[in-house]
């Protein structure tokens, strides 16, 4: 697009010697794998993969750099990469938590420039937003936050209602409903039918291409898809209602969900988020630690509660 010298490296393609290089952190920590196991003086070696890509590199710039802190790219950031003099880490969420700070810091350096999503939104930059929280109430009782975790994601009539609901929402533009566990996920796209689409872990590229391209491009559609393979990175401006099951107290986690709906597109400037969570032990905990951090971000919100007896409507 800028019409610089570009090389990339990931997959099967290999471009080395480019003024610019696009890599993935998968093909850079393969590649970092294969340098440790270089044999000392080996002749075979002397121009290893890794080394034609840093040979000459002045400067890294780390795409999501909140996960700067995970050992594959701490090995290559702290050591291979350690004489790099400029650094540059674009983020929307740093996590809370200082040892995770800290480790991005170290690896990348310190915040320099922060601007809010609000500011962004004021500026007509993302979309406008407002979050109900949806509080499912329940007596139920557990001993253990797995066992509460797993009711709160296969119970039939909770995930029954949650799928109604959904349906309902999608007459009014496209949904993307975000889940924990493949099997909700499942049961989701089962009980709502028609065109509804689930994206997770073991989904063909060219099936998520689809799904995400679908949503881009149609009307009143539902893709549903796990946190894993979608609370970060993929680009659908054309959600209209963002449904959270269950999201957990990650602030990362949460508000790097939100920011797949915050994408503006020609026909949308606002998203409506959904927040699902029950009044059970753990999930009440965990939606109080998410409404801090809609507080913080600006971004406004609602709780409403929904009785058992209501929750087949």
């Amino acid at each position: 697009m800028c019409g610089l010298d570009v090389g990339v490296v990931y997959g099967g393609r290999k471009e080395f010697h480019h003024t610019h290089t696009i890599c993935t952190w998968q093909s850079l920590n393969s590649l970092w794998k294969q340098y440790k196991r270089k044999p000392e003086g080996h002749v075979e070696w002397d121009e290893h993969d890794l080394e034609k890509l840093l040979d000459g590199v002045v400067n890294v710039i780390v795409d999501e750099c909140q996960s700067a802190q995970a050992e594959s790219l701490t090995n290559v950031l702290g050591k291979i990469m350690s004489d790099i003099p400029l650094r540059w880490g674009l983020t929307g969420t740093i996590p809370k938590d200082k040892i995770s700070e800290k480790k991005i810091n170290v690896n990348v350096g310190n915040v320099v420039v922060e601007v809010n999503a609000s500011e962004l939104q004021e500026k007509g930059i993302l979309s406008k937003c407002h979050v109900d929280v949806m509080k499912l109430e329940s007596q139920l009782k557990f001993n253990s936050f797995p066992d509460e975790t797993k009711w709160l994601t296969t119970d039939p009539k909770r995930i029954k209602f949650i799928a109604n609901f959904s349906k309902a929402a999608s007459q009014y533009g496209n949904t993307l409903i975000l889940v924990d566990r493949v099997q909700t996920g499942k049961d989701l796209v089962n009980m709502i039918g028609g065109d509804a689409t689930f994206v997770y872990g073991d989904t063909k590229k060219k099936d998520r291409k689809k799904a995400y391209g679908a949503a881009n491009t149609g009307n009143n559609g539902i893709t549903i898809a796990t946190y894993g393979v979608a609370a970060v990175g993929i680009n659908i401006p054309r959600i209209f209602n963002l449904i959270l099951v269950e999201p957990g107290k990650s602030f990362v986690r949460v508000i790097q969900s939100i920011g797949r709906g915050l994408r503006r597109a020609k026909d949308k400037d606002f998203v409506q988020i959904y927040d699902f969570c029950s009044t059970t032990k753990f999930s009440k905990k965990h939606s109080t630690e998410r409404k801090k951090f809609y507080k913080e971000a600006n971004y406004s919100y609602k709780e409403h509660s929904i009785p058992e007896s209501q929750w087949n409507i």
